[in-house]
């Protein structure tokens, strides 16, 4: 009796224990693979996006309404994904790319759906402050355009939060 007890004690390790070795030994190089899915893993070393498939928007044009202090900018955004996108918000602060100087917020007019493997418009709106109209003055006059930068880019991607610490440079923004 006490051999077919250890006999089945031995055989339900084994069948047990067996598998998830095995599965172990398999992925002991990649132990992050044998919990997550390779989208996961993807994400989380960095390689989900690869390499120059992600173009930056361009910018098509721009236009200034003085009496709001607004700049509206349209930009092409090529979705290179095989999934739709939906852009529902975007915030940053603009800053002069020479001076460093805040000159006030742009955000995006309207939440855009962009088609997989499609070219989209975006609007964009960049109110600026008074110091920065008092900065054009003093430090840009004559100027009809300067070189801004983006900085703190936070969008709202398909309930995606994704937050840049990178500073986007946007040149000739009309400041007249």
């Amino acid at each position: 009796m006490d051999k077919i007890r250890l006999f089945l004690i031995l055989f339900t390790l084994t069948t047990t224990l067996g598998p998830v070795l095995g599965v172990m030994i398999l992925y002991r190089n990649n132990l992050l693979g044998l919990i997550a899915p390779p989208a996961v893993a993807e994400l989380v070393s960095g390689t989900f996006v690869k390499e120059g498939s992600l173009e930056p928007p361009n910018l098509v044009s721009s236009d200034y309404d003085v009496k709001s202090r607004t700049v509206t900018l349209t930009f092409n955004f090529t979705n290179p994904f095989n999934f739709d996108l939906t852009l529902k918000s975007m915030s940053a602060n603009v800053e002069c790319d020479v001076h460093r100087v805040p000159l006030g917020v742009a955000v995006l007019k309207t939440p855009v759906d962009v088609l997989a493997s499609e070219t989209s418009l975006i609007t964009v709106l960049c109110t600026w402050t008074q110091d920065a109209i008092s900065h054009f003055q003093s430090s840009h006059t004559g100027a009809e355009s300067i070189d801004v930068d983006l900085v703190g880019l936070t969008i709202d991607t398909s309930g995606i939060n994704i937050q840049m610490k990178e500073r986007i440079n946007i040149p000739n923004v009309p400041i007249l």
